[in-house]
């Protein structure tokens, strides 16, 4: 088993390696791990920000029961049971399982109150007005 080595501040130096304290403070007033975690943040941050402004936020039009739900505040397990109940607002099967949701129709459900809790498939009272 490999022990690690203890060397001297001089020792150090003369290999190249760079000594740190812990009790050592920087003019900031930190000491130097305190300076190392703040500048390795920043680093992360502007990569992180750099990123983000390089990718373009995308809105897909078209939304997933997955997404529906989400979108909406929902479970999965609430939304598909709007679904079955007929209470959901309109989609469109784009094959056997894929079921999608305009984006635009979630914004008018939501904003037309969402579903009545004492709805049925088929109510004509389903979505408040």
């Amino acid at each position: 088993m490999d022990h690690p080595t203890v060397m001297t501040d001089g020792e150090a130096s003369n290999r190249g390696l760079s000594v740190m304290r812990s009790n050592t403070v920087t003019t900031s007033g930190d000491t130097p791990l305190a300076a190392l975690m703040r500048e390795t943040a920043a680093a992360t941050v502007d990569a992180v920000l750099a990123e983000l402004r390089r990718r373009p936020i995308v809105h897909p039009e078209w939304l997933s029961l997955q997404d529906a739900a989400a979108y909406t505040g929902y479970s999965e397990q609430q939304f598909s049971d709007f679904v079955k109940r007929g209470v959901a607002p309109k989609s469109v099967h784009f094959s056997r399982n894929a079921r999608r949701f305009k984006r635009s129709d979630l914004d008018a459900w939501c904003a037309a109150g969402r579903p009545s809790a004492y709805t049925s498939k088929g109510d004509p009272g389903a979505v408040r007005q």
